[in-house]
């Protein structure tokens, strides 16, 4: 045994060094239903294509909290939000090795001959393989962890003037501009975001850019949330009016084309719905393991489009 000079005490690091040299093992956060640990697993071998990465950040997204309430059933290493470096990549991709890297978070099959939707290819192919596995939401360990793997087709490099922590926005920030990507929103339609959360603040973020891209006349998007010191956190290049959700009804009710919901509740779908016009479009962002009720008469009444919208 080898003491501490201060402790006297054993100390066991050599046996603990041993075991990660012999069997490769790391700490990882670990889900089960609605209990979790911090426990040795396994370090994860790459498969053909892949790469490994030491993780550098993991961020923590409502969507992992709702894991862990039974959202998707996942078992395993939560998480899919972070910056990494690469340790190991194929031959064809070396010059990611020792590179900061975020990640795509969708593995498809890519398998032409038997999937239908990748045969497809493009956006459908990338996002709803119906064999796909996702990173630490379905059927692939996340992020929680020291290192992961992911094919290399799903990372990109991350420039040199981005910070490790800023960058660790980027899943989030992909799952903003989806909403932009989709053509939900038109040229001088009238859009509301609901709930100043993380994810609602990067949409405002850029909604608020894509409306004044879209030339004069187009209405400043507006902000609805519950915390005056998250709406402050808005950028002045967003050109968001920002209010509070509570005072939203009845002054604002059916005032908007388009309702984006951040607010990662049920209850959120009911107030966008009271927010847009008839006609008009409700986008859901809220991945929640809670139900609630859910009254379709006045989507059907109303003749609402409701959009799903994903990175």
């Amino acid at each position: 045994f080898l003491f501490s000079s201060r402790s006297l005490r054993p100390s066991f690091w050599w046996l603990r060094c041993l075991r990660e040299m012999c069997t490769r093992l790391m700490r990882g956060f670990v889900v089960d239903g609605a209990s979790g640990s911090v426990m040795d697993v396994p370090v994860p071998e790459p498969a053909e294509g892949e790469a490994l990465v030491r993780v550098l950040v993991a961020a923590v997204c409502a969507t992992d909290i709702e894991i862990m309430k039974g959202y998707m059933g996942f078992k395993g290493i939560v998480g899919h939000e972070f910056v990494g470096v690469v340790e190991t990549a194929p031959a064809s991709h070396a010059h990611l090795v020792s590179k900061r890297v975020v990640g795509d978070i969708n593995l498809c099959c890519w398998d032409a001959a038997s999937c239908g939707t990748c045969a497809v290819g493009g956006a459908r192919a990338r996002n709803h393989c119906p064999k796909r596995t996702v990173l630490g939401i379905l059927n692939k360990d996340g992020t929680y962890c020291e290192r992961l793997t992911l094919p290399v087709v799903n990372l990109h490099a991350v420039p040199d003037g981005v910070s490790t922590e800023n960058a660790a926005f980027a899943e989030p920030l992909a799952a903003a501009f989806r909403i932009a990507e989709q053509r939900v929103v038109s040229p001088k339609d009238r859009v509301a975001i609901i709930g100043d959360g993380k994810l609602g603040l990067l949409i405002a973020e850029v909604l608020g850019r894509h409306a004044a891209s879209l030339g004069e006349g187009t209405p400043m998007p507006v902000l609805f949330g519950r915390h005056a010191a998250k709406m402050g956190l808005l950028s002045s290049a967003a050109q968001v009016e920002t209010a509070f959700a509570a005072s939203a009804l009845p002054v604002r009710a059916a005032s908007f084309d388009v309702v984006v919901d951040a607010t990662g509740s049920p209850t959120g779908l009911d107030l966008a719905r009271s927010l847009c016009r008839p006609l008009g479009a409700v986008v859901l962002k809220s991945t929640c393991a809670a139900g609630a009720d859910f009254n379709t008469a006045p989507f059907v009444v109303d003749e609402l489009r409701v959009v799903g919208s994903r990175c």
